[in-house]
């Protein structure tokens, strides 16, 4: 079964590799991830250099905005082109099952998640360490006190661009599930544009009580915790005192609540639960179109 699913993959990225918006995504992210730690260069008062970390952490969170995107809009095109151009018949006079043909989509969907966020991550850690280097978080206005060593800052930078990668997925499932109930691939694609975007500012805003169990609440939240952390803000350091607590290591003086290790653990869950749901909605939605 893998190796038929594996075999619909590769199909897949031949597929992608032909279409203009995959290079087009691919230059965009490129392009504003630079401009956004080059800009910052410009601005930059000499008698106060800039801490690496600022523009790295700026440069990620605007690439990843865009690349949620564009993993949308692929995703929408995933399934709803094949009935638009009708080429599902001729995939599946294949020996292929409409379930392998979903699971080798979201594969697809996680492959391009964890290519865009090493992109990314890549390009804007060269570029920072290159043009401003990397030191440690010292207060604004006293800069001989340390808040946190560069060393500690890395770490959780890591634990950051591991987690990004999983509301990326289910963002990305959540446009294939839409796609699987959608005949018409411009549909599909708008839809899941205005879901993610109804999730992401309206159901946030106005419930911020329920955003914690909103996949899409943990796009940033690491990130922008890791910005509030070089401006000398560490009222959240907690976040990522607690992924320590996890893995053993030796944590700082944080006191780790409960409700606080809780919310590390939903950060993890809501977005693995939630791809799992729309791989599963998907599966079903297009089997249900075969026994129609």
């Amino acid at each position: 079964m893998f190796s038929r699913i594996w075999t619909l993959t590769k199909v897949e990225f031949y597929k992608l590799f032909r279409q203009k918006i995959f290079y087009f995504s691919f230059a965009l992210v490129i392009i504003v991830v630079v401009l956004s730690v080059i800009l910052q260069k410009f601005g930059q008062d000499p008698k106060s250099p800039v801490n690496g970390f600022s523009p790295l952490i700026n440069a990620c969170l605007n690439g990843f905005r865009i690349t949620a995107f564009f993993i949308l809009i692929i995703a929408g095109l995933l399934y709803a082109s094949e009935t638009t151009y009708n080429t599902i018949k001729t995939i599946l006079i294949a020996p292929f099952s409409r379930t392998e043909l979903i699971l080798a989509k979201a594969l697809t969907i996680i492959i391009l998640a964890l290519f865009f966020a090493v992109l990314i991550e890549s390009i804007s850690l060269v570029l920072a360490r290159i043009l401003y280097g990397f030191a440690d978080i010292t207060d604004p206005t006293f800069p001989e006190i340390v808040h946190l060593p560069k060393s500690n800052m890395y770490t959780y930078l890591l634990y950051t661009f591991i987690q990004i990668v999983l509301p990326l997925v289910a963002i990305g499932l959540m446009g294939l599930f839409i796609s699987s109930i959608t005949e018409n691939a411009g549909i599909a694609v708008s839809v899941s544009i205005m879901a993610y975007l109804v999730l992401d500012t309206f159901i946030e805003s106005l419930f911020e009580s329920a955003s914690s169990f909103l996949f899409s609440h943990y796009l940033n939240y690491y990130l922008a915790t890791c910005r509030n952390i070089t401006e000398g803000v560490l009222d959240e350091i907690w976040k990522f005192e607690s992924i320590n607590h996890f893995f053993g290591f030796q944590q700082q003086n944080v006191q780790l609540e409960p409700v606080r290790v809780l919310e590390v653990v939903k950060s993890i869950l809501v977005p693995v639960l939630s791809s799992i749901l729309f791989l599963f909605l998907s599966i079903v939605a297009v089997n249900k179109k075969r026994n129609a």
